[in-house]
Formats: C-alpha cells, structure tokens, sequence
C-alpha cells in the first residue's frame, strides 16, 4: 500500500514540484497551502509523513509543529521540515519541537528523495517493533492505546458511532495446563486468524493480551457489533476445534460496547467489563456493555 505524505507549504508551485519529485517512489501526495488547512487535512489523512515549510503566515511551520505534537490525533506522525533558513538555531528549534529532518532550500532532488525514503523507513521500523504482536501479526496493546484516541475523536467529528469487541478464548488456562504453551499458542494464532479475515478493511483488530483481542469497528453500534460478534462466535466454535486437532471444543466469549456507553478511552475496558461481569456463564457467549452514559445523563 502506498505510504501518503502530506505537504504543508504556502507556495503552491513548489507544492507542485515536489509532488513531482516523490510520485516515482510510489508515495501518495497530498498539499495543503496553509498551516491551519494543514492541520486540519492531518488530522483526517493521518499520512505517514508531514513535510512542513517554517516560513508560512500565521500560523507558522514552527507553530503547526507544536500543535501537531499536542494533539494525540497526529502526535505520532513524523515531522520534516522543508525551509530556506539554514541557521543552526533554526535547525535546533525544529528539532526540539520533534522533528525528524530538517532540509534546506534548494535541496538535490535524489538526496530530498532518499531522506524522504529514509524517514518512512525509520517510521516503518519503528512501529513494527514496538506495536506489532510477534505470534499473531496483528496490532498490540500498545497500537490499541497509542491510536485508540484519534479513533475516538475521528467518530466524534464525524458523528458516526465507534463499537469495540474484546474476544477472550475460553478456558485458556486449562487449555495451556492440559496441552501445553506451543498448542495453546496456535489456538492463539487461529483465533487471530479468524477475527481478522471476517473483518472489513476499515476495522482494527489487536491482541489485547495472551488470550484477549481487542477489535474497533467504526460507524458501528453495538446492536451491529454484537451480530457481528454472534457470527464470529459461530464461525469460532467451529473452525477452532477442527483446526487445533486438540479433540476438544474450542470457544470464545466476547464484551461488546460503543461510544454511547463512553467516549473516553475506557471504551475497551468497558467491553472487557461486559465480558469480565458474566455471571453463572460456561462462556461461548455475547454480553453487551449497558448503556450508563446516557442513562447518567437522563437522570442528570
């Protein structure tokens, strides 16, 4: 998939040119003309890269720098900046509010292409360390926090609803006592497997712990997440038990809330809360999280 890189530069020819430059590297570019459009596009794109001009009116690159860095939404995304001004105080100012480069104009076009380049590899590299799970290849817990506010924020200017399901195996202690930690790790990947193939492209679904994953679904409520969580548990009960070759039944309960029950970012612990309140339960079960936000605010 093609990285996106978001220029932010009041000129618009140089946009331009520059989009020019980097469309070879199979990049997608898109251009913003102020620092405020900038914003705004950043928030929404959330590209892999900005690449930002300092000498812009108000609001400045250094300005647009700090508020990307203060907001969770765009906090992670990395910060090129692009300038005329080679001055050494300049270039320890970029770099103190984040930045990950700093190039000067007129820049060579093959080195501005291969820092480039090297910037999206670094970031690459980075999140693939740090919030991507080793067993299973899916998002990690850390991925899941990390994000989880942009996805909340992105529902709340859209007006759509934001859904998450926490799916916990069952029985996984038994399962690792009887059958050991290697079967107990393939269940682990089948199950992770499963999730993400019934999901659409838009979803995000991450290991929540060793025997828990966490999936956001967005524009989804909770009725449409617990349906969706009643066929993955169907889909589950089926195809874990004959995929183990373990000769026992394999299943899995899940926790389903929305933003209506929170818009903070307990909206998974709230899920996990539905399925961690089950009562008098074997598991292979849905539990939907009630809706005590609303419920608060009618009584208020």
């Amino acid at each position: 998939m093609a990285k996106t890189i978001l220029i932010i530069d009041d000129s618009v020819p140089l946009g331009k040119l520059i989009k020019s430059h980097l469309e070879p590297d199979n990049v997608r570019v898109k251009c913003a003309h102020s620092g405020e459009a900038g914003l705004a596009l950043a928030a929404s794109l959330r590209p892999s890269l900005i690449v930002l001009d300092i000498e812009m009116p108000r609001p400045d690159g250094f300005d647009v720098c700090r508020r990307l860095k203060a907001d969770p939404v765009t906090a992670d995304i990395p910060v090129l900046f692009l300038t005329a001004n080679p001055m050494v105080s300049e270039k320890i100012k970029a770099f103190d509010l984040g930045a990950v480069d700093y190039i000067t104009k007129p820049f060579k076009v093959v080195e501005f292409r291969a820092r480039i380049r090297a910037a999206l590899r670094a970031r690459h590299q980075s999140e693939a360390v740090t919030i991507v799970d080793g067993l299973t290849g899916l998002w990690n817990r850390s991925y899941l926090t990390l994000h989880l506010p942009s996805y909340i924020s992105l529902a709340k200017r859209s007006g759509n609803p934001l859904a998450c399901i926490v799916v916990k195996i069952d029985h996984y202690e038994a399962l690792v006592t009887k059958h050991g930690d290697i079967a107990a790790g393939n269940v682990v990947r089948s199950t992770a497997h499963i999730l993400h193939s019934q999901c659409r492209a838009e979803d995000v679904v991450c290991r929540y712990d060793e025997c828990k994953f966490a999936m956001l679904l967005a524009g989804a409520n909770r009725a449409a997440a617990a349906l969706l969580a009643e066929r993955l548990r169907a889909d589950l009960e089926r195809q874990l038990s004959a995929q183990s070759g373990l000769r026992r039944r394999l299943t899995c309960s899940f926790g389903v809330a929305d933003t209506r029950v929170t818009d903070e970012p307990a909206l998974v612990e709230q899920a996990d809360l539905a399925l961690r309140n089950m009562r008098q339960v074997a598991g292979n079960c849905v539990l939907i999280a009630p809706d005590h936000k609303h419920r608060k605010q009618a009584a208020a």
